[in-house]
């Protein structure tokens, strides 16, 4: 009983014997010294699984995230190219195009007259194909005489 002076707690119910509870080990006291269940090591580790799994995923997101972001980067670079070229081109050579540029596609729409006379309305759509869908960005200036 002199273990239960030193710690001051009541004997637990399911406890037969106070050793049952208390071993000491390198002059320590140890309680509850029976270790884990196969049980709780399998719940923890189902705990941690899960866990893991919802990190993957969220990684998983940031990548095709970032892919995505790198594709508008591009496709802005490329419009705002084109759109410069035609502004310091004349005002009869700016007319309808398109093209290719690496995986994207290209194509230039010329309104004359629009808003209103002696001005030209140029737009830049760039689409791309990333995966199984495809994905579009354009821009548009206006050009005066």
């Amino acid at each position: 009983m002199r273990i239960w002076k030193i710690i001051k707690t009541p004997p637990m119910p399911w406890a037969r014997h106070p050793q049952d509870l208390f071993t000491l080990k390198n002059g320590m006291a140890a309680i509850g010294s029976n270790g884990f269940t196969l049980i709780e090591a399998l719940i923890a580790l189902m705990v941690l699984s899960v866990g893991l799994l919802s990190i993957a995923v969220m990684q998983i997101d940031a990548i095709h995230g970032n892919s995505q972001g790198s594709h508008v980067t591009e496709a802005t670079s490329l419009i705002e190219k084109k759109l410069e070229g035609y502004k310091s081109l004349d005002y009869e050579d700016v007319k309808d195009e398109q093209g290719n540029e690496d995986i994207y596609q290209w194509v230039t729409t010329v309104q004359e007259n629009t808003p209103v006379n002696s001005l030209k309305t140029v737009t830049v759509k760039v689409t791309w194909a990333s995966g199984t869908r495809s994905h579009s960005l354009s821009f548009g200036t206006i050009i005066a005489k």
